[in-house]
């Protein structure tokens, strides 16, 4: 019987993405739903903005295969485009984001609608009655939030309160061993107000594989104009002293990086089990590698040991926690 952690999901930002040829093939891209099903996974996350080079060809692409009408549940993010976001929670824009997602999708209802990232331009309240229609209007099941800070999602919801919107239920945001912020106050307020916290880049967007590290990383990921962001945040002195201290306590018991990050991630992390961690892969075989992999269920106590070493001396340096800022997001 295979231990319990936190829901599953897929995340498609890379569907359709001109930096990854294979994923603008429908057959190929229907393979990842052959993985999911067979991994029991029915929870895909996805944005208008994905592909960050193709805006929206990652819906247009589950359309394409009919994600939803195989039985998947498909999360989105209101879109904004390019690096200014800006209005893009006010009225109309939600409005006209949410119609064409679901119809982009081909689906009557989704399951999470997200904003993105915080829209510094509309008012706060407009926002939350803008998600809240989408809400009203039964086109969402939940409404989440995504990469907002601490201070604004809490005025959102104390706007929720006093206006009688639907409050958000789901948080998504940056966790995994290095990036431990999280901890310290978001998800303290989230568990006080019922909200669950969806963390994505469970693998820090490639950099817990080891490969930046160890020199290895050419043609990856973190050396592509996709994934720069991702190097600026995570290449770093202490960032790179962890991952070496990691391998040293994985490498003599046959454990490879990405696969102690996910169970890490999945078993020994602040989520509990209404949390999500959300999965992402270029390639199926890597899809089914990493779900075997946490399957393989809590890691050895003397690797969880190191990684609370870990998360210590991050915490000390005054690392781990990280700002997404839309003007430094790709395309750049």
């Amino acid at each position: 019987m295979s231990q319990k952690h936190p829901i599953i999901f897929f995340g498609t930002s890379t569907f359709g993405s001109s930096h990854v040829p294979a994923l603008q093939d429908k057959t190929i891209v229907s393979q990842f739903l052959d993985v999911l099903h067979d991994g029991g996974i029915t929870q895909i996350d996805t944005a208008a903005r994905y592909p960050p080079d193709n805006h929206g060809a990652s819906e247009r692409m589950l359309g394409r295969v009919k994600a939803h009408a195989r039985g998947f549940t498909i999360n989105t993010k209101v879109l904004f485009a390019g690096n200014n976001s800006a209005g893009t929670l006010s009225r109309e824009a939600v409005r006209k984001s949410a119609a064409n997602s679901l119809e982009t999708l081909g689906a009557d209802k989704l399951g999470i609608l997200y904003a993105h990232t915080s829209d510094n331009a509309t008012p706060l309240e407009e926002q939350a009655e803008a998600l809240n229609e989408q809400y009203q209007k039964g086109l969402c099941e939940k409404i989440g939030i995504s990469n907002f800070p601490l201070d604004m999602l809490k005025s959102f919801i104390d706007i929720c309160e006093e206006k009688g919107y639907v409050k958000p239920t789901v948080y998504q945001g940056q966790y995994n061993l290095v990036c431990r912020g999280p901890e310290k106050k978001l998800l303290p307020f989230l568990r006080a107000h019922g909200m669950a916290f969806n963390a994505y880049s469970p693998l820090g967007g490639g950099f817990l594989t080891g490969n930046l590290t160890k020199g290895t990383a050419e043609g990856t990921r973190l050396t592509s104009a996709y994934g720069a962001h991702f190097a600026r945040w995570y290449d770093r002195p202490e960032f790179h002293d962890a991952v070496r201290a990691l391998l040293r306590a994985i490498e003599p018991l046959g454990i490879r990086p990405s696969e102690a990050a996910l169970r890490w991630v999945a078993y020994h992390s602040a989520l509990r089990e209404a949390d999500g961690i959300i999965l992402g892969a270029t390639k199926a075989e890597h899809l089914r590698q990493n779900l075997a992999d946490i399957e393989k269920g809590p890691l050895p106590q003397e690797v969880v040991d190191v990684v609370a070493d870990i998360g210590r001396t991050i915490d000390a340096l005054g690392g781990g926690d990280f700002e997404v800022v839309p003007a430094n997001l790709p395309p750049r």
